[in-house]
């Protein structure tokens, strides 16, 4: 399972919110692997905007080499 630094999460925000996505990513630990949990920042705000979240947080790992495995019916995800 590939590695997700703080700096990943940060420059996921960062693009996040160039992209003007009302929503936030954080890093948590559990049974020993890493997820990154995403965080709606408002219900209308969010609305209709989620293929366009994925489409960003997808391209943003595939340019590192890395693929988005989404889990919790994709509010989270680890990398592989």
């Amino acid at each position: 399972m590939e590695k997700i630094s703080f700096n990943d999460v940060i420059l996921l925000n960062e693009a996040l919110s160039d992209n003007q996505l009302n929503f936030r990513v954080h890093l948590r630990n559990v049974s020993e692997r890493q997820a990154i949990w995403i965080e709606p920042l408002g219900i209308c705000a969010c609305e209709g905007r989620y293929d366009k979240l994925y489409e960003v947080i997808e391209k943003y790992f595939q340019e590192k080499g890395r693929k988005v495995v989404y889990t919790d019916g994709k509010m989270e995800f680890t990398l592989s």
